[in-house]
């Protein structure tokens, strides 16, 4: 992997994090099932024919795609109203929208990620083992007791610092990622985990734990994330990728 690749996807990432609808900037996080009025965001929400649906008065600031949204309208996507990003999305249980103030306080005073500097030896060549039948596995989530069914389609399979590990599996972000605690984990890196993706080649899968990740929940407290699974936490110290976010007020 050259460096430029590498600047590149911390340039990526610093864009997913502080960007104005970044992790930092999310301010409110609402499922939609009765009627609602949200602060910031114009209109009253509410799904209608299983769809989320948002209600404007005449002149209303808001847009979609530098349209202005008018009368009753279904919407999906990101929207736009002065100085907030509003993110819909749909969830298990239903419709969500979510609030990105541009110039929301953790945004505004974000002071940026620790991070191990870049180490080769964390970046390794790994096996994925798919299940035969795709299992559904009980995740735990950092903010409340209740465990969610993730589809799992199979475990990777790697060596890290001279010992095997195998970790179960996710699919999403255009390839698999996982969570994953380690020996660094509470001690000198954020207590809930860390992501890492893994990357496919025409050799195989590669993960590099230099691109290891902090989880939008160690940025706001509006986000939900999930905790590894017993399988996931390794014996090894992954001395790589973020640590922890500069001067929030959060456990290590």
């Amino acid at each position: 992997m050259s460096n430029d690749d590498f600047e590149s996807w911390l340039a990526a990432r610093a864009e997913e994090v502080a960007g104005p609808a970044g992790h930092t900037a999310l301010t409110g996080t609402y499922p939609v099932a009765d009627p609602l009025v949200i602060d910031d965001a114009p209109g009253t929400w509410s799904v209608q024919d299983g769809r989320l649906a948002v209600t404007v008065e005449p002149g209303a600031p808001l847009t979609k795609d530098g349209v202005p949204v008018t009368g009753t309208a279904f919407v999906e996507g990101d929207l736009e109203a002065p100085g907030v990003t509003i993110r819909t999305f749909v969830r298990e249980d239903g419709p969500v929208v979510r609030t990105y103030e541009h110039a929301a306080p953790g945004r505004t005073g974000f002071a940026g990620i620790d991070r191990y500097p870049y180490d080769e030896r964390f970046r390794v060549p790994a096996t994925f083992e798919p299940f035969a039948v795709p299992e559904a596995t009980p995740i735990p989530y950092q903010r409340d007791d209740v465990q969610r069914a993730h589809v799992v389609p199979g475990e990777l399979a790697f060596t890290l610092a001279g010992t095997e590990h195998r970790v179960r599996a996710f699919e999403g972000h255009g390839g698999l990622w996982f969570v994953f605690a380690d020996a660094t984990t509470g001690v000198s890196t954020y207590r809930p985990g860390r992501f890492v993706e893994a990357r496919g080649t025409p050799e195989g899968y590669v993960v590099d734990f230099n691109r290891a990740y902090l989880p939008p929940c160690a940025f706001s407290d509006w986000y939900n994330c999930p905790l590894p699974p017993r399988e996931n936490v390794l014996t090894t110290a992954v001395e790589a990728g973020e640590r922890s976010v500069q001067r929030r007020a959060h456990p290590v």
